[in-house]
Formats: C-alpha cells, structure tokens, sequence
C-alpha cells in the first residue's frame, strides 16, 4: 500500500508541472484533469483503467507533447501496457495525441464510435484547416488585449480573464506548432452501440448513449465503482455544446446518462462532478434550446431572427454566474454555434417531414 501511495504520489508531482493534476477515485482508476482555467481553446481530461494486466485510457489530448506528459504520469503508476485508447469523440483535443500513444504502446487499439473515422477525415480536416488559418491571429489577439488590460468585450480585463487569455493563447500556439507533425490514428476498433470489457471483477462499459456534442460520443461507465466518463457530453463549469452538436437530442442522450446513476461524472473537461445537479442544469437548458429553436423554425423564422427569440437565461445565470469570462464561453459555445446547430437539426426535419407522402 505504501509503494502504490509513493507511486501516486510521484506521479501527482510530475502532472502538476505539466498543466494537470492525477486524482485516483477508486482502485486502479486515475484521471489526469487539466487545471487550465475555463477558456475558448482545451485539452483534454485522460483517464487510466489500471487493471491486473493492462491498461484502457480513455482519451489522448490535444498535442504530442501533452500527450507525452501524460504517458510519463502513467508510467510512475504501473508499468503494463495499455491495451485500448478509447476516443470519446473525434474532436482534435481528444485525438491528436494517439500517434503519441501508439509510438509508447505499439499494438495498442483505438475504440471509437463508427462515425467517428468519417468525421475525423472529413469534418475534422477541413477544421483543422481553417482552425490552423486563424489560429495564429487568434493567439496574437487575447495577448494583445491582456497587454492592453482590455477583455474581448471591451472592458477592464478580469483576473479570471487574464489568466484564461494567457492560457488560451499557450495552448492555441502549442498546437499551431506541433499540428504539421501530428499524424492522424484512425479508430481501429468501431461500435455503434456498445462494447463491454472485462477485466477480473472490473465491467468497461463502453456505451454509445445517442449524439449529443457531436454524432460520435462514447461514454465509459465503470457500474461496480460508480464512475462513468463522459467525454464533452459533459463539460464543466460551462457546457460546449458546438458547431458539431445535436442539441434536439443531447437532452435526451444526458438522461440516458443519468438513468446508469453515476455516483462520479469525470467530464471531458473541468474537475470531476460527485452530483448529477450541473448535468440536471445542462439537460434543461438543452430542452428549452432546441424547443425554442424548433418552434421559430416551424414559424418560418431566419437563423437571425430564431437567435432573437430563443430564451435561455435563467440556465445563463445558473451556469454563467457573475463571471465575464464564463460569459464568452457560453455565447462562444452555446449561444452562437449552439443555436446554429438546433437551427440546422430542426430545419432538415421539417423538410424530411414535409417531403414525406
């Protein structure tokens, strides 16, 4: 007990200078949560499964180098080789690290849902693309604002904005330099619904509960230690619902969720949830969205005008609070590409409907 202590330990200390820190929720079950503030730009929380012979990690990070600091944490905890990587999604915070994986731990396989190899060559190139375009500018920006002492919305930089600017420009830099030398590792195993491992007395629930963030999330549920990983179907403190999302049935996909009774939620991002509350908050703010969005839809309302009518903010102020910088995010996130994306959802089942005998 001592020496797994001493190991735990030591690899809290590594993480610590590497922008995360490891917390151990049960027997052989550590995340590795980012401690960068609440910003526009991630990486991504990773989860080690340490079983009797090997290891499941659920997620990669954003960068080669991130991914390295990561491997490093795991290897001060065991020294079996990890098996499976689990991508919860095939969004570049979650992906770009598996060459990183699979060069520390050849034979290693890749699970991801089955839409997740077209998005990624798809979807997820041409936003690379355009990302990597931007990007740059992007960074140059929030350093200039916070030389400037001004916030994007242009007023008095915050101390939690400055901190989120300087964090968001590193990781945005981070990722434009090593992006050209990142390879991208297709899934080499792909489920559509569900893949259950078993490891001794330990059930790896891989589950595909319905799109919600995007069409590919995968959850891992851990039912014997009450753990379940919920990739960015849950992000905490502000929720990403994005560009790629589906949010007519997001809420119902975060039901499903609730219906396993997690007695721990480790989000995609942010710190681990020990209550469903945020999750609750985030599935009705989902329903009123996507309600509201349908209904400017069936009115014949443009995606302006649909923007003007959606109501949200009472779960704002629930989620937002009195913090500018949560402010961007959740316009950032949900109330600009959010929106966009109910938009979209709704308007092609109209028309799947209206074409119909």
């Amino acid at each position: 007990m001592k020496r797994i202590l001493a190991l735990a330990a030591l690899a809290a200390s590594l993480a610590a200078q590497a922008g995360f820190k490891v917390e151990k929720y049960a027997e052989g079950v550590y995340a590795c949560i980012r401690d960068e503030p609440p910003g526009l730009m991630f990486d991504a929380n990773v989860v080690f499964i340490v079983n009797d012979e090997d290891v499941v990690v659920v997620d990669a990070n954003l960068t080669p180098t991130s991914a390295k600091e990561t491997i490093a944490a795991l290897r001060k905890i065991t020294k079996r080789p990890v098996r499976y990587l689990v991508n919860t999604h095939w969004h570049i915070d979650h992906v770009s690290g598996n060459a990183t994986w699979r060069e520390s731990y050849p034979g290693i396989e890749f699970i991801a849902h089955t839409s997740a190899r077209e998005d990624m060559l798809k979807t997820g190139e041409a936003n690379k693309k355009s990302y990597l375009e931007g990007a740059p500018g992007f960074a140059a920006k929030l350093r200039d604002n916070v030389a400037k002492d001004v916030s994007i919305a242009g007023k008095p930089l915050t101390e939690e904005e400055r901190a989120a600017y300087l964090s968001d420009a590193q990781l945005v830099e981070s990722y434009v330099r090593e992006a050209p030398a990142i390879e991208m590792v297709l899934p080499t195993i792909a489920i559509d619904s569900r893949l259950t491992l078993r490891r001794g007395d330990r059930i790896i629930d891989i589950r595909h509960l319905g799109a919600g963030h995007s069409r590919a999330d995968l959850v891992v549920h851990l039912p014997n230690e009450g753990i379940l990983v919920a990739g960015d179907l849950v992000v905490h403190p502000v929720p990403l619902v994005g560009s790629t999302s589906f949010p007519a049935e997001y809420a119902a996909t975060l039901a499903k969720l609730l219906e396993l009774k997690p007695k721990l939620i480790v989000p995609g991002h942010g710190e681990a949830l020990r209550s469903d509350a945020y999750v609750w908050t985030t599935m009705r703010m989902l329903e009123a969205l996507a309600s509201q969005v349908g209904a400017a839809v069936e009115r014949g309302e443009t995606l302006e005008q649909a923007r003007r009518s959606v109501h949200i903010d009472k779960f704002k102020a629930a989620i937002v609070g009195d913090s500018p910088q949560r402010d961007l995010i959740f316009r950032s996130y949900v109330l600009q590409p959010g929106v966009a994306a109910a938009y979209e959802e709704a308007t092609t089942r109209r028309k799947t409907t209206a074409a119909k005998p």
